[in-house]
């Protein structure tokens, strides 16, 4: 399984981490090593051994992962034990044969650099000078009160001040770096925001205009058919149903529910134009309509019933054929006439009928349409949309 992926962030981050562990351990290494020249003694060396280990498991209790709302407990947890291992320490040296000649000398100063060093390890961007600037706090307060009552006066630690000054430069890097790369990452979600919101709005544009093809102007086109006088039953259910959906407000959202008859969205098409006087004959595998997905055969289904008005209004023709073919991947539904046929070169490329009735609403469920034309042969259109939904 792979890990996070590498970034300029995460490289210092981790080196940063790296050396503070390695810093702190070698100071440790360092504190043991030198009380055990200059003391010699068995029970001291075991003391300050058991009192830098301490320390040293506060300091893996930064490196431990925590969820960010426990991080700061986790600190708290790590500085209140790093301080008991010191001051336990403090204790033990001053009571040593060989007492430190003050709070900054061996093996006190690297221990407080241990300390610090392994607080770079605390967390992201200021916790480290945070946990750093906490510690040194403590760890003075403890060598000022409790170090004079032991014999061991306070003094100026300079190694412990410049460890500190390096915790704030490693704070600084992780803040720099966290700039850096959060500039270019919310560019990045910005421009996939704003491209999702176009693609949206594209998609919303070409529904509403579908919509208005299939009902308005197919409405006027009926009425102008029907000439003066009073319109027919069918034609007034028919422009009360379309007033109906557009006051609806969800008049341009994308077809769906149940079937509108038996048989699916794509048959009951068929019989929407039957009624309106269109003969259609057909054939094939028409059980694989049901396979569909809801959006795949509610978009299959405008696109064939606009084919069919389209044959019904332009070709000059009432008979059209439709053939549904399927293979393991799509399916296909071919409507065909021989009417009187048109140039597909010719005709513009915005026309709502084969551009965003039929072309759109394919293409937006991950289908393809072709068109086959010729003047004065016919007209056959292939529909052919993927069996799963778009992908």
């Amino acid at each position: 399984m792979s890990g996070p992926p590498w970034t300029a962030r995460r490289a210092l981050s981790d080196g940063l981490r790296a050396a503070g562990l390695w810093y702190g351990s070698t100071a440790l290494v360092l504190a043991w090593t030198t009380t055990a020249l200059i003391h010699g003694s068995p029970s001291t060396l075991g003391l300050l051994a058991v009192t830098a280990a301490v320390v040293a498991l506060g300091g893996l209790v930064f490196v431990l992962p925590a969820p960010p709302r426990v991080g700061a407990v986790v600190v708290l947890a790590a500085v209140v034990v790093m301080a008991a291992g010191f001051t336990a320490t403090l204790v033990v040296v001053a009571r040593s044969p060989l007492p430190p000649g003050s709070t900054a000398g061996f093996p006190l100063s690297p221990v407080k650099t241990a300390m610090l060093a392994f607080a770079v390890n605390a967390g992201r961007r200021r916790a480290p000078l945070l946990a750093g600037a906490a510690l040194a706090v403590v760890v003075e307060t403890v060598c000022a009160v409790l170090g004079p009552a032991l014999g061991v006066p306070w003094a100026f630690d300079l190694p412990e001040a410049a460890t500190l000054a390096l915790v704030a430069l490693a704070s600084s890097g992780f803040l720099i770096a966290g700039r850096r790369t959060e500039q270019p990452r919310r560019a990045s979600k910005a421009a996939a925001f704003e491209e999702a919101l176009t693609r949206t709005r594209s998609i919303a544009r070409s529904r509403a205009a579908a919509v208005v093809h299939d009902t308005v102007l197919g409405d006027l086109a009926a009425v102008a058919a029907v000439g003066p006088g009073r319109l027919t039953p069918a034609a007034a259910r028919r422009l009360g149903g379309t007033l109906e959906l557009l006051a609806s407000p969800d008049w341009a959202a994308p077809a769906g529910g149940e079937p509108a008859a038996v048989g699916g969205p794509v048959l009951a098409a068929i019989e929407r134009t039957e009624a309106a006087g269109l003969s259609v004959r057909l054939d094939g595998e028409l059980a694989e309509l049901g396979g569909l997905a809801p959006d795949v055969e509610a978009a299959l289904a405008a696109a064939v019933e606009q084919c069919l008005v389209n044959t019904r209004t332009h070709a000059g023709t009432d008979v059209a054929d439709v053939t549904v073919l399927a293979d393991r991947d799509g399916l296909t539904v071919m409507v065909a006439d021989s009417g009187s046929g048109f140039d597909p070169e010719a005709v513009d490329r915005d026309r709502l009928g084969i551009s965003t009735a039929v072309r759109a609403r394919v293409e937006e469920v991950g289908g393809a349409v072709r068109v086959f034309a010729q003047p004065g042969v016919g007209t056959t259109v292939l529909l052919t949309v993927p069996k799963g939904g778009a992908a």
